[in-house]
C-alpha cells in the first residue's frame, strides 16, 4: 500500500489520507444493474472518495480461483484503501477467499462487508481474519461515521452499526442506527459506475422507497426490520418530485424503454400514489413502468386504477404457494385464494399485464401443495410466471424452521448460486426431481393459457446462455 495508509492502535485497523480510494466488489450470479452498489458509490463520492466497481460473474461449479486474476488486476491498478463487498447468502465463500487475496496485497487495506446476509449473521464473515468489519443495517450513515473516524485518525471501534473484532480477536457487536426517514436527503444513485450493465437492459431500474411492512417467513425483510430501534419507520418512500427529478436526469444520460420500480412493495401509501400519478402523467406521458405489488393491495380497485392512469403496464404479484393453508400457516402470508383471484381480475380490468412469482420445494411442502400451486397458477392465468425453488435465507423464520428439523443439506446449499434450478433441502431423489419438474410446469403455464410462443423462445434463450455461455440471465 502507499504511504498514506497506516494501522491504528490495537483497537482496530484504520487508514489515512483525504482521498480514500474505494473498490466495491460484487460476486453476482447474473448481470443486472446492482442498485445498492450505485447508491453506495454516490454516497461515497459525495463524501470525497473515489470509487471503482468490479462485478464478478459467478456460475455453478465456480470457485474464487477462477477470478483471482481479475481481482488482482483491479487491486494492482487501483491500489484501494478500502474494499467493500456486497453479500448475499450464496456468495459468502467468494467474499472470504477474495478478502484473503486483498490482505495479501496489503494488510492495511480495510475490508468491509454489507448487505442483508452480513447484517443478519455478521459472525459468518468476521470469523475470517481477512474481514475487518461488517456493516449491520443501512450502510450510508455507518460509512459516513467510518470516513470521519479515518480522517480524524481515530480508532474504528464503537461505531454504531459496525461490527468489528477487538484487540483480543473477539467480535464486538453494535446495534444498527435508527432508520433515516427522509430518503430525499440521499444522493441519486451513481449510474456511471454501472453504465456497462445498463447497456445490457432496456429499462431503467429505480427505487421509489425502502422496506416492506409484511412478515413473510422466507424473506429477509421481516428479519431485517427487527434489527432497528425504530422498526416502525422501516417502510419509507421518496417524494414523487424527487423520483421524477432522478428519472429526468437519467433521460439526459441514457436511453431506456420503460421504468422498473425495484421496490418490494410499490404504492403502499394511497395518498402518495395519488400525487405520484398526477406528476408522473404530467412529466412522462407515454413512458411506461412496471412494479411489484402485494396481492392485498392489488385488491383495491382505486389503487389499480391510479397505477393504470399513471402509466403502469405490468404488475408483479408475489403468490408463492397455491395452497392457502400452507401459505398462511408456514409462509406468513394471510391472503386467501379469493383475494388472489380478485387481484388478478382487477389488474386485468385496467389493461395491466399480470406476472406472478411462485415458489416450489418449500419445507414440508407436500406433492398436493405443489399441485395446488399449479392449479392456482392455471386459474389466475398470468401473462408471466417466474418460479423459483425455495432457498433458506439465513436467520429468517423459515430458515430456523428448516434448521430445527434438520432439513438443509449444507453441502448442496453451498453449491447453489441462484434460486431457480435446484433445492438444498433433504427431500430424497424422487421428490427433488419432482420439485424441478413442478418449477418448469409453473413457469410454462402462460405458454398454454395464453399461447405465448414468445415465452418458448425466451426459455430457449435462457437455456442457451446457461448451458453454452455459462451465464445466468432472465433478460
Amino acid at each position: 500500500m502507499t504511504s498514506d495508509t497506516m494501522t491504528a492502535s490495537g483497537e482496530g485497523r484504520t487508514l489515512q489520507g483525504q482521498d480514500q480510494r474505494v473498490l466495491l466488489i460484487m460476486f453476482a450470479p447474473y448481470r443486472t444493474v446492482q442498485s445498492q452498489i450505485s447508491a453506495l458509490s454516490a454516497f461515497l463520492k459525495q463524501r470525497g472518495c473515489t470509487v471503482r466497481y468490479l462485478e464478478v460473474p459467478i456460475f455453478a461449479g465456480d470457485d474464487f480461483v477462477k477470478h483471482t486474476n481479475a481481482v488482482a488486476e483491479a487491486l494492482t491498478s487501483w491500489r484501494p484503501h478500502m474494499v467493500g463487498f456486497s453479500a448475499y447468502d450464496m456468495n459468502h465463500d467468494f467474499i472470504i477467499a477474495c478478502a484473503d487475496l486483498v490482505k495479501r496485497y496489503g494488510r492495511d487495506i480495510l475490508t468491509v462487508v454489507g448487505g442483508h446476509a452480513a447484517s443478519l449473521a455478521p459472525e459468518d464473515y468476521l470469523r475470517s481474519g481477512a474481514i475487518d468489519m461488517v456493516v449491520v443495517g443501512e450502510g450510508e450513515p455507518v460509512l459516513e461515521d467510518l470516513l470521519a473516524r479515518i480522517r480524524a485518525r481515530r480508532p474504528l471501534t464503537g461505531i454504531r452499526g459496525l461490527c468489528v473484532r477487538d484487540g483480543d480477536g473477539r467480535i464486538v457487536y453494535t446495534p444498527p442506527r435508527p432508520l433515516e426517514y427522509d430518503l430525499d436527503r440521499l444522493p441519486f444513485p451513481d449510474r456511471s459506475i454501472v453504465a456497462d450493465q445498463q447497456k445490457g437492459i432496456d429499462y431503467l431500474p429505480v427505487f421509489a422507497g425502502k422496506g416492506c411492512p409484511y412478515g413473510c417467513t422466507y424473506c429477509a425483510n421481516a428479519a431485517m426490520r427487527k434489527l432497528y430501534p425504530n422498526p416502525g419507520l422501516y417502510v419509507r418512500y421518496r417524494s414523487p418530485e424527487n423520483i421524477l427529478k432522478e428519472i429526468a436526469a437519467c433521460r439526459q444520460q441514457t436511453s431506456f424503454r420503460y421504468i422498473y420500480f425495484y421496490d418490494d412493495i410499490f404504492a403502499l401509501d394511497l395518498e402518495w400514489l395519488k400525487t405520484f400519478t398526477r406528476l408522473y402523467r404530467e412529466s412522462f406521458p407515454g413512458l411506461p413502468y412496471v412494479c411489484l405489488l402485494n396481492p392485498r393491495l392489488a385488491c383495491s380497485e382505486e389503487r389499480i386504477r391510479l397505477l393504470a392512469e399513471s402509466g403502469c403496464t405490468q404488475i408483479f404479484l408475489g403468490v408463492e404457494s397455491g395452497s392457502q393453508p400452507y401459505r398462511q400457516k408456514v409462509l406468513g402470508r394471510p391472503m386467501t385464494n379469493a383475494m388472489l383471484f380478485q387481484a388478478a381480475r382487477t389488474i386485468r380490468k385496467y389493461g395491466i399485464r399480470l406476472n406472478i412469482y411462485l415458489m416450489v420445494g418449500l419445507p414440508d411442502e407436500s406433492l398436493r401443495d405443489m399441485g395446488r400451486t399449479v392449479w392456482l397458477n392455471y386459474r389466475m392465468r398470468p401473462d408471466g410466471a417466474q418460479t423459483s425453488i425455495f432457498f433458506p435465507i439465513k436467520n429468517t423464520g423459515l430458515y430456523r424452521y428448516c434448521m430445527e428439523r434438520g432439513l438443509i443439506d449444507e453441502e448442496r446449499r453451498k453449491q447453489l448460486f441462484i434460486y431457480s434450478y435446484d433445492t438444498c433441502l433433504r427431500v430424497g431423489f424422487l421428490k427433488r426431481l419432482l420439485i424441478i419438474v413442478f418449477k418448469w410446469v409453473n413457469s410454462a403455464s402462460p405458454v398454454l393459457t395464453h399461447c405465448r410462443v414468445d415465452l418458448v423462445i425466451h426459455f430457449l434463450r435462457i437455456q442457451f446462455r446457461k448451458h453454452v455461455l455459462r451465464q445466468f440471465s432472465y433478460q
